[in-house]
């Protein structure tokens, strides 16, 4: 017997985008469907979370795309003013932080952010 897996997917703002096994996190499937999103971080290879500049909204909750494991049926806003009010504020206090040689000092719990 034959049997076919079904496709997972996510939503991005609005946009239906298949989840595949090679996708770690959310910015993974972000950057493979070319949807904009800063992580310097986790493109540097440093600490998950450490810059907080990937905040999105996952079903009404925000988290940290580098340290999110893509589920079936999430559905993720990323283009939204207050994030990138956030994204914002946060990345310059990460350029602040590399400035001063400190790039990812963590200061978020290791649940779901940071130090990961």
């Amino acid at each position: 017997m034959l049997v076919i897996e079904r496709l997972k997917n996510i939503t991005i703002d609005g946009q239906i985008v298949e989840i595949t096994s090679d996708d770690k996190n959310i910015v993974d499937v972000a950057d493979r469907n070319k949807i904009g999103l800063p992580a310097p971080c986790y493109r540097a290879k440093q600490s998950k979370g450490c810059c907080h500049a990937c905040i999105i909204d996952i079903n009404g909750e925000q988290k940290y795309a580098c340290s999110t494991v893509p589920k079936d049926g999430m559905n993720i806003v990323i283009d939204r003013a207050d994030l990138k009010a956030l994204r914002k504020e946060h990345l310059l206090e990460y350029k602040k932080s590399i400035e001063k040689g400190k790039p990812c000092e963590c200061n978020t719990s290791s649940s779901n952010n940071c130090c990961g």
